[in-house]
């Protein structure tokens, strides 16, 4: 058996491992929305999409369930990325 002082401090590293690659896909995400901006202005398309959220949550919802997440958690972190996006959005179409 695993010594569980070891233990602990194997899972923080994987902690933070994970940590990492949320942020770096935090990052890319953030990324992709400045090239969303600059196409929805080519296209005329406004930043809300009320369609695609709701295609979103759907897919979180669905997830959730896969995975037996709490919904309202995990929506509560998409959704202030989508807000994070939007606002990024919005800025990018400013310059």
């Amino acid at each position: 058996m695993e010594d569980p002082r070891k233990r602990l401090k194997n899972i923080r590293k994987e902690i933070d491992e994970i940590d990492e690659k949320l942020v770096y896909l935090i990052a890319k995400r953030i990324e992709y929305g400045k090239e969303i901006a600059h196409l929805k202005r080519v296209l005329g398309y406004p930043i809300e999409d009320g369609k695609r959220e709701r295609e979103i949550k759907e897919k979180i919802f669905k997830l959730c369930e896969k995975y037996n997440l709490d919904f309202q958690v995990v929506w509560s972190v998409i959704k202030t990325l989508i807000e994070y996006s939007k606002r990024i959005q919005r800025e990018e179409l400013k310059k």
